[in-house]
């Protein structure tokens, strides 16, 4: 299965197209893969309306009155996936960062930390990093395989998980996003398939 392109979406509100961030990562993943949103709630809106593709979210701490913080945002993101790997960007100093927040950061899969004041090849590396982890993790390729099938196909019974309780694909999904017992206890499976398939030195695997 070819692999889909990786996202960049930055919800950031006090930089431009023309940032060097911005300007790089466009060179690096295409125009049409790097998309900017400055306000907050547009960015929650886009990426939660979006989560069949693999994407990288670089999210600001702080936005406008009005507008939901970075805290809220990513909170409302890792409601629904924790597969969308989110790296925060921001100008706040760590000690100046409620203990509360940070807690939710560590607890919640924030996977990359960096201060927007710092060399912007920084960031670069961290995108490139999240990137090469989203190519080979087990529940984004498999999240990534399903979001390709047929929504009716996706509501049809799949498989017979033991206890007698029946999946459909989509039901798999959400278990993968939200790393339930069921969505965990399918990536085991998949990986010791992977294992047996190697044990049985089956050397050549389709695409």
């Amino acid at each position: 299965m070819k692999s889909s392109p990786i996202q960049i979406v930055v919800i950031h509100d006090d930089i431009s197209e023309l940032d060097p961030l911005i300007v790089e990562l466009e060179i690096k993943y295409g125009k049409d893969n790097v998309k900017l949103i400055r306000k907050s709630q547009e960015g929650v809106d886009y990426v939660l309306n979006n989560l069949s593709k693999k994407m990288i979210v670089i999210l600001d701490l702080n936005f406008k009155a009005n507008e939901p913080t970075g805290v809220e945002v990513f909170e409302d993101i890792r409601k629904k996936t924790s597969l969308v790997y989110i790296i925060i960007w921001t100008a706040s100093d760590l000690n100046n960062i409620h203990s509360e927040d940070l807690i939710k950061f560590i607890n919640n899969d924030a996977l990359a930390f960096e201060y927007s004041t710092a060399d912007y090849t920084r960031m670069l590396e961290l995108v490139e990093k999240a990137a090469n982890q989203l190519d080979i993790r087990i529940d984004t390729i498999l999240e990534e395989w399903i979001c390709k099938q047929k929504q009716e196909e996706r509501e049809k019974a799949f498989i017979l998980m033991k206890g007698g309780k029946i999946l459909s694909l989509n039901d798999i999904l959400e278990s993968i996003r939200q790393r339930t017992h069921d969505g965990v206890k399918m990536e085991k499976n998949i990986l010791k398939l992977a294992v047996d398939l190697l044990a049985r030195q089956k050397r050549e695997l389709n695409d």
